[in-house]
């Protein structure tokens, strides 16, 4: 997975925060790394996941196919300072962060809540019961990270729709939902890339 979205990433924040003058353009940071953009997508759903001492500071995406540069850079903002769960990132705490990008690809519904990879998958699902609707979704990279197994990733999962069940009735919900055709439960891949800040500085110097 490319170095450079992650880049540009820190690079749109630092600009967007008045810590630089100039933003220098993705092309300029796949040149110095001698990544090749056509490896890639010209378009594509994707998410950017902020940390700051390895505790998750923004986290916000989209599964609408966006163009890479532009989505990168709307979307890096986006987390850093408007997730709705933390304060906006301030300037005090650029040194300390770590920033992930994630492409998405090759989304598979299922018929089976276990028929996914923890590492490997992401997750995706959406339902509606008594007029509201429910979604969430987990990254490829979370449950791995959190050492979840999959019956409670697929717990937390509901959780994180604001629609909780307790654990010993998760697959009972899951196989209702899914044999009724009330919940859509979606796999998907994930190409990721993680930097953090000094990694960043490093690689501007480069490119400058």
């Amino acid at each position: 997975m490319s170095k450079a979205l992650s880049c540009y990433a820190f690079e749109s924040l630092l600009f967007k925060l008045n810590l630089e003058s100039n933003k220098i353009p993705l092309s300029k940071y796949f040149e110095t790394l001698h990544e090749s953009f056509t490896a890639l997508p010209s378009r594509a759903p994707l998410f950017i996941t902020w940390n700051k001492n390895h505790q998750l500071r923004g986290c916000i995406g989209t599964f609408s196919p966006l163009p890479i540069e532009s989505g990168v850079s709307r979307y890096a903002l986006h987390a850093a300072l408007q997730d709705p769960r933390f304060f906006p990132i301030s300037t005090s705490e650029v040194e300390s962060l770590e920033v992930s990008v994630t492409l998405l690809d090759n989304f598979v519904t299922i018929d089976n809540p276990l028929d996914w990879e923890i590492g490997v998958n992401g997750l995706k699902i959406s339902f509606q019961l008594n007029n509201e609707h429910y979604s969430g979704t987990f990254l490829p990279s979370v449950a791995e990270e959190e050492n979840w197994d999959k019956l409670t990733t697929l717990h937390y999962l509901l959780k994180k729709a604001d629609y909780p069940v307790s654990q010993k009735n998760v697959s009972q919900f899951y196989e209702k939902g899914l044999n009724e055709g009330w919940l859509e439960l979606t796999r998907y891949d994930g190409l990721k890339n993680r930097l953090d800040y000094n990694e960043f500085i490093r690689i501007r110097n480069q490119v400058e």
